[in-house]
């Protein structure tokens, strides 16, 4: 038995065996928030079948909202699902299955790796001096218990049933790869073999990381964690050693000049941010919270916790605003002290603490993403953990071996209870909509994603009690302080398509969020949510709906195809040919970037017959520089006038 709990195999079947478990449940649960924008809704990933030129597409249909990259790999497998499954999220969440699996089992490698290279600093003695303890100092042991911790934690269940976020965990799949590489390589320099062909292996795997997600830039700071812990830039050749070291000695100096002389300043917003409501210093003060929040949320995963959307959490105006920020940032600062302190005496500790900011160094930063995601743990998870564990190696261990590692497989049972628990949540839709909504009565988002499941279950029947359900849940969204216009638009929509009166009290409430609040992502696709319908017949008060439209654009700039789609309205269910001419003409403007745009919106004006509005295209394109090929009639009549739009800054 002891020699079971000994063998590499037997702890693959363990962590296989119970991490499938663990998130089997949730697999039968539907798509949520961004899978709707990523995948139910974009069209280009929807492909039938497997050739060439289908791949292709499904590889480059990644939307507008990746800072720096296309994700072109996650894509290609969410294309494959769509060829394999229709929109069918059990086959999605199932690939989030196995890619989790396959990397619960790279984590058992990768900390089986570093507990070898730290065991001969952190020796551990039980019973009467002098005899070893085999369970507490052996490699295989650590590593499993780590990563059976790490897989079935309960924080890591939005990260694997949330089927967008596989971006994340195919991007740590190659990461974790190329960090097995790093170490094999550097152990073999240790040991005065050949390790440069698995360093050099380090660079195709990072590049297929980025291809999954721009996360997998953050490996060079992995890696100099293992090098300041259990690496130490050792080699048996002097020269290799000292290579090391003045090597990440430059690169962190070049990291850091093109930081503060690129990034920053490119990033860096003193007036709140389009799309926010905190500006960049603003974000990086919260974060300090969110960083503590995080933590917290791992050493003590209670289910009231982990609430998933976190978009009701108060934005830091300053280090005593609230006093939770300074408290939150000295603490983080004694955290990161202590890492570098006891990096000789516990460096899997200091390892552990290391990767945790490491892992985070890219969403906790001035790139103006949102506060909180739980799925930004996925990785940094597991320097917590090590950590811990680095802590736990080191407590004096005579006379309480068992009762010591009892303890340990006591929140081992915990989390897999937990996570089992919440996973059952999430596999389905209206006990996970309901949850979420119960943990976190303030958001908004909550609010509505339980009040759209009540819209879809009237099954378009309007005489549907869950009609009722859906405009009690939308009104209470609604009025929640700071909420978006999400809400508002749900309860005018279920109004509408329910054949009831709309209160003018709606339309008025919805306009003043447009023009007082943030215009976020939630918004812009409320809106169009708003247009979409109306364009399929439903029946919204086309003046107050032009009005919500002009509030919008006269805030923030959106991509071209946005105005064309508003200026299409306004041409075939409006009649308002004036305003339409302003709308192209902003769409013309947005085009700069991509003056192709700007050409096929002219030459589809011209096809259906607007022989105005593509003249004032091409006026505006030709005023800009931008060249067009359009052959248009000698006049054309021009009527009314409409209110002024301009172009926000």
């Amino acid at each position: 038995m002891t020699k079971l709990f000994f063998n590499t195999r037997a702890w693959c079947a363990i962590l296989l065996v119970a991490t499938g478990l663990a998130y089997w449940p949730g697999l039968g649960g539907g798509f949520i928030f961004d899978d709707w924008s990523a995948l139910v809704e974009n069209r280009g990933v929807h492909i039938d079948a497997l050739d060439g030129a289908s791949l292709r597409q499904a590889a480059t249909s990644f939307e507008p909202g990746g800072t720096l990259g296309v994700r072109p790999l996650s894509m290609l497998g969410f294309g494959i699902n769509h060829a394999l499954h229709g929109l069918d999220p059990w086959g999605y969440k199932m690939t989030g299955w196995l890619v989790h699996l396959l990397n619960t089992l790279l984590v058992f490698a990768f900390v089986r790796r570093v507990v070898m290279l730290a065991a001969p600093q952190t020796p551990i003695q039980v019973g009467t001096a002098g005899e070893s303890a085999p369970v507490a100092a052996n490699p295989v042991v650590v590593a499993g218990v780590v990563a059976l911790l790490w897989a079935v934690h309960p924080l890591q269940v939005s990260s694997v049933l949330y089927v967008v976020q596989r971006m994340e965990t195919l991007s740590i799949t190659f990461v974790l790869l190329a960090l097995l590489a790093y170490l094999r390589g550097r152990t073999n320099q240790i040991e005065a073999r050949p390790g440069w062909s698995w360093l050099a292996l380090c660079i195709p795997l990072v590049a297929l990381g980025w291809a999954a997600k721009e996360s997998a830039v953050l490996f060079p700071a992995f890696a100099l964690a293992l090098e300041l812990t259990v690496l130490s830039f050792a080699a048996q050749r002097r020269w290799v050693a000292r290579s090391w070291r003045w090597g990440y000695a430059l690169a962190v100096a070049a990291a850091v000049l093109v930081f503060l002389l690129l990034v920053l300043p490119h990033f860096w917003s003193a007036e709140t941010i389009t799309g926010r409501n905190f500006n960049t210093a603003e974000r990086l003060l919260t974060q300090l919270r969110v960083l503590v929040m995080y933590l917290w949320q791992i050493v003590l995963p209670l289910p009231g916790a982990l609430t998933f959307y976190y978009d009701n959490l108060p934005v830091s105006k300053g280090l005593l605003s609230p006093p939770a920020t300074l408290v939150s940032g000295l603490f983080l600062l004694a955290l990161l002290a202590s890492a570098l302190i006891l990096i000789k005496r516990i460096p899997l500790y200091s390892l552990g603490v290391l990767l945790f900011f490491a892992a985070h160094a890219l969403t906790s930063n001035v790139v103006a993403l949102e506060l909180v995601f739980e799925h930004r743990n996925y990785f940094a998870l597991l320097g917590v953990i090590l950590a811990l564990a680095g802590l736990f190696l080191k407590l004096p261990v005579r006379d309480r071996f068992a009762a010591q590692w009892g303890v340990v497989a006591l929140l081992c049972v915990a989390c897999l209870f937990l996570t089992t628990l919440r996973a059952a949540t999430w596999g389905d839709r209206l006990y996970l909509a309901s949850d979420l909504a119960d943990k976190n009565p303030l958001s908004a988002r909550a609010s509505s994603d339980l009040a759209t499941l009540y819209l879809e279950m009237t099954d378009g029947y309007p005489g549907s009690p869950f009609n009722d359900f859906a405009m009690r849940e939308f009104e209470r969204g609604a009025s929640i302080p700071g909420s978006s216009i999400m809400s508002d638009h749900g309860l005018i929509l279920v109004a509408a398509q329910a054949g009831r009166p709309v209160d003018p009290a709606w339309w008025d409430r919805l306009i003043a969020k447009l023009e007082h609040q943030p215009i976020t992502p939630d918004t812009t696709h409320a809106m169009f949510g708003l247009l979409g319908n109306r364009l399929k017949g439903v029946a919204l008060d086309d003046d107050r709906l032009v009005e919500a439209f002009l509030a919008m654009f006269n805030r923030v700039r959106l991509p071209p195809y946005s105005y064309a789609q508003f200026g299409d309205y306004l041409l075939k269910h409006v009649g308002d040919e004036s305003l339409a001419d302003q709308v192209f003409e902003l769409a013309v403007v947005e085009s700069l970037s991509s003056p192709a745009y700007a050409q096929q919106m002219a030459n589809v004006l011209l096809k259906d017959g607007h022989i105005r509005q593509a003249r004032a295209v091409a006026a505006k394109a030709r005023e800009l520089g931008i060249p067009l090929d359009v052959s248009l009639p000698d006049s054309d009549s021009a009527d009314g006038e409409a209110p002024a739009l301009s172009v926000t800054n």
